[in-house]
């Protein structure tokens, strides 16, 4: 067994617990128009693949096919995103009418269909029906797209009907599957004539058909603004979101602009509590999770108070984790983020005591640094014993990127239905403005390799040398050669570090290269023997021992001073020149016919020996020229 390694870092007293399980992203897809899609939920799939939900104004451009909404006036349409597991974009589908339609719900159902809720404010095409003032829509598909049913909560029209509040920054309605395969839908809508009417919590349970069973409202005197609904271990609901509403109509409430809001009622619909938690600015929750001990629940947002029960700020916007109990008394705050704007959209639970918090930042966050100036997506692990974040991870670009929605996958990754507008970064590409971002996250594999570059050394080899950012648990790494990039055969078998957070790197040379194009891979295993491919890197091979007769090449004048004429056989060659000790020396070349050239000597080069040297892929040529 041939080994040749060297390491320029190496810690082998690392232990498996030491080494951090952050995740890395697996695959990641954009999809849209020329225009804007912004996703809000997601789901995974049956066949390991995600359905993203949210809205598009694009039409016939890209991914996007057609959009109502679109013709002449700019409004938004609902907009569906299959993608496959690995990172294909299967099928999309946009529904709605020709004003502004939203969805920001998905949930699977048993038997494999998928049911999306929105808010609409369209009257015509998949709205029709709808009143004026703004509704809701339930959209049931199947896991290839083919549509199956809708279902209107239909708005009213003029001062005294019905408002369901269309999305906005405070609020937006949200579906969820509950535990019997029945369903709840949350909302914000207001009944009643101005100024005695006033958005509030809207509850409504449905038959696993989309029957409504019961439906509620809830909230203080002034405008409540619902995001996020849960059922709980007892069989009933929380939901959360903004209030306005004063002390003196919900306790707690009234601290700033607007506060957290948290309401909790039985299966049959009746409040059990309703308390309210905020600052000096402004508060807003977005997502809620009951704890692991089922005596309490954590509500996440974002915050730009400073006192009040809410603390103080960290910057210009936190993100915000309270803790209360099963009465809603608050029992603990976290404020999480940097210097600048930062919140978080929702929370769920993984695996090994671990929670993921998911949303936006613009703020170097400890160690971790944006990717540009805007907001970045923003997943933080948190441990839910300590309540200290595990890692955090900030991906994206130069432009704005949120992530809405994480799933805890059934392969133990997570899943980020996420927005951007970045093309560069951890993006490869942008369709229009704003469009879906899928993220697929994973824990790493054994070998997280950084750069894998090949190049000529002096004795005209091809080297190799590559690093890793992290192993655990690896053994082996084999250098795998092929000519055509398909049939690779092993070329080397080195020892793998094993354990390992730093740079490590390793050095191959291949002694015997083939003439032309040379396709190099790497693929290594773990301690249990299973093999991995890793990166490959091509190196075209010219063999450039070939000399050209000395005869082939006029240099003059010969000693010169100040400009040389090259004549050569060598077809578009590289021009240097070179003092005794190979350092090269600053030319200006120019071209004057296919075989001449002019070139001229840089008045600060000392009198001397210098090498001028030619060569192309074919071969080289050299002569020694005098400059006095």
């Amino acid at each position: 067994m041939f080994k040749n390694y060297f390491y320029v870092f190496l810690l082998l007293a690392y232990s498996l617990t030491s080494l951090s399980q952050e995740f890395v992203v697996n695959w990641q897809k954009t999809a849209g128009g020329e225009r804007n899609e912004l996703a809000y939920g997601g789901v995974e799939t049956s066949d390991g693949g995600f359905i993203l939900v949210g809205s598009t104004n694009s039409k016939n451009s890209f991914d996007v096919k057609d959009s109502k909404g679109f013709d002449g006036t700019g409004g938004n349409d609902f907009w569906i995103a299959k993608i496959n597991k690995d990172g294909a974009l299967a099928w999309t589908k946009t529904f709605g009418g020709s004003k502004d339609d939203v969805a920001t719900s998905v949930v699977r159902t048993s038997n494999n269909e998928y049911l999306i809720l929105g808010s609409i404010q369209s009257t015509d095409g998949d709205a029709l029906y709808n009143g004026t003032n703004g509704g809701l829509m339930l959209i049931r598909l199947k896991e290839n797209g083919d549509f199956v049913s809708k279902r209107l909560f239909a708005g009213g029209n003029g001062n005294t009907g019905t408002t369901f509040q269309q999305v906005n920054s405070f609020s937006k309605p949200t579906l969820k599957l509950l535990s019997n395969g029945q369903l709840v839908v949350g909302a914000t809508r207001s009944i009643g004539v101005s100024p005695f009417s006033g958005f509030d919590f809207y509850v409504a349970k449905l038959s696993a058909f989309g029957d409504t069973l019961w439906e509620k409202t809830f909230g203080g005197g002034l405008e409540d603004y619902m995001n996020d609904i849960i059922e709980t271990s007892d069989g009933g609901f929380v939901m959360v979101g903004g209030t306005l509403s004063l002390e003196r109509d919900i306790t707690g409430a009234g601290q700033g602009f607007l506060d957290f809001l948290a309401i909790k009622i039985d299966g049959t619909g009746r409040q059990q509590w309703e308390r309210g938690y905020g600052g000096s600015s402004y508060d807003v929750a977005f997502s809620v999770l009951e704890n692991n001990t089922k005596n309490g629940f954590y509500i996440v947002g974002e915050s730009s108070s400073n006192g009040g029960n809410l603390g103080s700020s960290l910057g210009e916007k936190d993100g915000v984790v309270i803790k209360i109990n099963s009465s809603g008394i608050l029992t603990d705050r976290f404020h999480f983020g940097g210097s600048d704007n930062d919140g978080f959209y929702n929370i769920i639970r993984g695996g090994d005591n671990v929670l993921y918090l998911a949303g936006t930042s613009q703020s170097t966050i400890g160690t971790v640094k944006p990717k540009g100036t805007l907001t970045d997506a923003w997943l933080m692990a948190l441990n839910e014993n300590t309540f200290t974040p595990n890692y955090h991870k900030l991906l994206g670009g130069a432009d704005i990127d949120l992530a809405r929605q994480a799933i805890y996958t059934s392969t133990k990754g997570i899943f980020l239905a996420s927005s951007s507008r970045s093309a560069d970064g951890d993006l490869n590409s942008n369709r229009g403005q704003s469009d879906f971002w899928a993220l697929n996250l994973s824990l790493p594999p054994p070998i997280i390799f950084g750069k894998f570059q090949a190049f000529l050394n002096p004795d005209e080899e091809i080297e190799l040398i590559w690093t890793t950012t992290f192993e655990k648990n690896s053994q082996y790494i084999y250098v795998e050669k092929s000519d055509d990039n398909k049939a690779f055969f092993q070329k080397d078998e080195q020892f793998a570090v094993g354990f390992s957070e730093g740079i490590v790197s390793y050095r191959f040379i291949d002694k015997n290269p083939s003439y032309g194009q040379n396709y190099y891979r790497l693929t290594y295993t773990d301690n249990d023997g299973k093999k991995y491919n890793g990166p490959v890197v091509s190196f075209k091979f010219s063999p450039l021992s070939l000399e050209a007769p000395i005869d082939q090449i006029k240099i003059y004048p010969n000693p010169t001073t100040d400009v040389v004429f090259v004549e050569t056989i060598l077809e578009s060659p590289q021009i240097q020149l070179f003092d005794i000790k190979g350092n090269k020396m600053p030319l200006v070349i120019k071209r004057l016919e296919n075989s001449k050239y002019q070139i001229e000597i840089n008045s600060l080069i000392p009198p001397g020996i210098y090498v001028l040297s030619l060569r192309n892929e074919i071969a080289k040529q050299s002569k020694k020229i005098v400059i006095k």
